[in-house]
C-alpha cells in the first residue's frame, strides 16, 4: 500500500518527527511511504526523512485562494501524480489545500486529514470552516482524525465535525527513564551543571504562544530562595525579549538558551521537573517526551496541555500565573517525594495512553477501513 503524506515544508517538528520515528513499523505493515511538500522550501527535515526510505517531493503551491491559471496546473499536476504513483491513501497534514481532497476522490484514493491543532476560524469567516468540513467529509469521503481530547472536542464542538481520535505519539526507543543516578551525575557533567542544582527544563520554540517570559519571571521570583538553573531548548522570533526580561531580573546567568538540540533526553535525564505555559497546544509531543523520561510536569491549563494531567497525579495543572507556576517549582524543590512519585505516575501514564507502536496500528487501522 502507498501512503502519500501531504506537508506544508518538512521541518523539525510534530508530525513529521512522529512518522519518521514509526517509518520502520510501518514499512514493516506493508506500507511504503511517500512525502509532498508544498512549501515554499523543501524545509529542514528532509534528510530525516531519507534515511527512513521516504520518499519526498517538492512542488509548491501558495496558501489562500487564488484560481489562477498556475493553481489548476498545480492540482491537474497533483491528480496526475496520485494516478501515475498508484497512491492508496492520500494523508493531509496541511491545514488548508482541501482542493487536494477533490483530486483524490476524482483519482479514487482514500483520504485522511489529520487535524493537529485548535485552531479556530474568526466570527465571520466560521461558518466557511464549517462548510469546508462538511463538503470535505460528506461528498469527498474524507475522514478526520484528530491527535488529542482537546482537538477532538474543538472539532467537535466548534466545526460540527466528527472525527477518530487517535492521540499522538513518542519514540519510547529515544525517550525513557534514567537508568540510575550514575547516569544523571555523568550527564550533568558532561552539561557543566553542578550535581546538586535544581533543574528546570522546557522544550520548545520561541513565540508568544509559548509564553516562556511566565516562566523566567517565576525564575526571578524565587532566585533568592533556591539554587536552579533553567534549560531552555529552542529558538524562535521571542528569544531576544526572554533574554531582556531574564537580564532584567537578574538571572540570565542562570538560564541557559540552547537552541534546537538533537540529544534532548540527556537534557531531560538531568532535569527535576518539566514546565510548558503555552496559551494552547494541539498534543505537546516534546511533553510526551518528558513524561518518557519519568519527569512530573507543571502546564498551564490551556487545550492541549491538560489533556496530559489528570486529577494532578502526574504533575500540577495550574491556572496561568507565573506567581502560582513559582509556588509549584518550589513544592517540587521542597519535597523530592513529591517529584519522583509523580515523575512514576507521568511515565505509566504515557506508556499506557501515548506508546507510539499502539497509535501507530490504529493510523494503520484507519488506512484500511
Amino acid at each position: 500500500m502507498k501512503v502519500l503524506h501531504l506537508f506544508n515544508e518538512i521541518n523539525f517538528s510534530g508530525a513529521e518527527l512522529m512518522y519518521a520515528n514509526a517509518a520502520e513499523i510501518f514499512q514493516s505493515n506493508g506500507i511504503e511511504m511517500l512525502a509532498f511538500n508544498t512549501g515554499k522550501s523543501k524545509g529542514n527535515f528532509i534528510s530525516e526523512f531519507n534515511k527512513k526510505n521516504i520518499k519526498v517531493y517538492h512542488k509548491p503551491i501558495k496558501k489562500g485562494i487564488n484560481f489562477s491559471l498556475k493553481i489548476f496546473k498545480f492540482y491537474w499536476h497533483f491528480y496526475r501524480f496520485l494516478k501515475n504513483e498508484k497512491i492508496a491513501v492520500l494523508h493531509i497534514h496541511r491545514s488548508d489545500l482541501y482542493m487536494v481532497t477533490l483530486c483524490s476522490r476524482i483519482a479514487k484514493v482514500r483520504t485522511i486529514k489529520t487535524i493537529h491543532n485548535v485552531f479556530r476560524h474568526r466570527t465571520l469567516t466560521h461558518p466557511y470552516g464549517v462548510a469546508q468540513r462538511f463538503v470535505a467529509r460528506k461528498l469527498l469521503n474524507v475522514k478526520f482524525q484528530t491527535i488529542g481530547k482537546s482537538v477532538y472536542e474543538n472539532e467537535l464542538n466548534y466545526y460540527h465535525n466528527p472525527s477518530k481520535l487517535i492521540n499522538n505519539w513518542y519514540n519510547s526507543n529515544l525517550f525513557y527513564p534514567k537508568k540510575d543516578e550514575n547516569e544523571v551525575l555523568a550527564i550533568k557533567k558532561k552539561l557543566g551543571i553542578n550535581k546538586d542544582t535544581f533543574i528546570v527544563t522546557s522544550v520548545g520554540g520561541c513565540s508568544n504562544i509559548k509564553r516562556h517570559d511566565q516562566i523566567i519571571k517565576s525564575l526571578g521570583l524565587i532566585k533568592s530562595k533556591i539554587k536552579f538553573e533553567y534549560l531552555h531548548l529552542g529558538s524562535g522570533v521571542t528569544e531576544t525579549n526572554e533574554k531582556k526580561t531574564a537580564k532584567k531580573l537578574g538571572i540570565i546567568d542562570r538560564i541557559h538558551f540552547l537552541g534546537n538540540k538533537n540529544n534532548v533526553r540527556d537534557y531531560l535525564i538531568a532535569s527535576d521537573v518539566y514546565i510548558m505555559t503555552s496559551e494552547f497546544e494541539g498534543l505537546t509531543i516534546s511533553g510526551l517526551e518528558a513524561m518518557g523520561c519519568a519527569l512530573p510536569l507543571i502546564f498551564y491549563d490551556a487545550p492541549g496541555l491538560r489533556d496530559l494531567i489528570k486529577n494532578d497525579d502526574n504533575g500540577f495543572l495550574i491556572n496561568p500565573n507565573y506567581h502560582i507556576l513559582a509556588d509549584k517549582i518550589m513544592e517540587f524543590y521542597s519535597k523530592p517525594y513529591l517529584k519522583v512519585e509523580k515523575g512514576l505516575s507521568s511515565f505509566k501514564h504515557v506508556k499506557k495512553n501515548y506508546s507510539m507502536e499502539i497509535n501507530v496500528d490504529k493510523i494503520i487501522s484507519l488506512y484500511n477501513a
